[in-house]
């Protein structure tokens, strides 16, 4: 599947190589800078995606998992845009050298990312039906991930038992001190990422996102550190550094303007 992503990123690319190439003139027929249509100016946006995931940390052979989500922004200019997220989707990865290991991780998180839409920003003249832009926010995420024997795919290593509890923000201030049972891991996460996107009608737009995600937690991949404990909520602190995973998606969105 990474390889229709990966060809529909290049098409995208070739789209917006001829967008400027072949910018279109402004409504006055004289210059070519920037003239916008007021009826363009869409600043709701609501938006599915499906791509494929990448996990960085211990088990880091990859195997890449699906992911899909939904989106709605709002954009305050043609620069800026405020999105809330969420997807749902899994990792995994193995490790055979000392772990002997692979796992499975399914979760779901929420986001809010600010856009900055760098081809409105810098380009003095009409930037075409392409674009391209960068983003940043914050987000939490709830998952669970079990680690199991390569040979024989028994459970070595969990994350969440009926033992389990909620860590608190910072190992500072304790031991897991909230009701035992818990089922998903709740960690914060500090998403980056780039977008394309091509205008196909009026209302339409096909993109492609990348994601990147920076995680407080290492034990993603049901493993924490170089060592064959299991890392759940009670023993989920480690000296190691924390794991992070990344997605690449093909986006659709509508663009809209609520009418007074």
């Amino acid at each position: 599947m990474h390889q229709y992503l990966l060809g529909t990123l290049l098409i995208l690319a070739t789209f917006a190589a001829n967008a400027q190439k072949h910018r279109t003139a402004s409504s006055n027929g004289i210059s070519q800078k920037k003239s916008y249509d007021r009826n363009d100016y869409q600043p709701f946006t609501l938006s599915v995606k499906t791509g494929l995931t990448q996990f960085f940390g211990e088990l880091n052979e990859q195997d890449m998992r699906g992911v899909s989500g939904v989106s709605i922004g709002r954009a305050f200019n043609k620069n800026v845009s405020l999105h809330l997220d969420y997807h749902s989707g899994k990792l995994g990865g193995q490790k055979t050298a000392f772990f002997n290991s692979w796992f499975v991780n399914a979760y779901n998180n929420v986001e809010l990312t600010v856009k900055w839409n760098l081809t409105e920003q810098f380009k003095d003249f009409e930037p075409g039906s392409a674009s391209f832009s960068i983003y940043g926010g914050l987000g939490i995420i709830h998952f669970n991930a079990n680690a199991y024997d390569l040979d024989h795919n028994q459970l070595l290593r969990f994350t969440n038992s009926k033992l389990s509890a909620r860590n608190p923000h910072f190992l500072r201030w304790g031991r897991p001190k909230s009701l035992a049972n818990i089922q998903k891991t709740r960690e914060g996460l500090l998403p980056l990422g780039t977008s394309l996107d091509y205008k196909l009608l009026k209302h339409w737009k096909l993109g492609l996102d990348y994601r990147f995600y920076f995680v407080r937690t290492d034990k993603l991949d049901a493993t924490s550190g170089k060592r064959l404990i299991n890392p759940e909520e009670s023993e989920s602190y480690s000296d190691t550094p924390n794991d992070k995973f990344s997605f690449i998606a093909v986006t659709l969105a509508y663009r809209f303007h609520l009418k007074h």
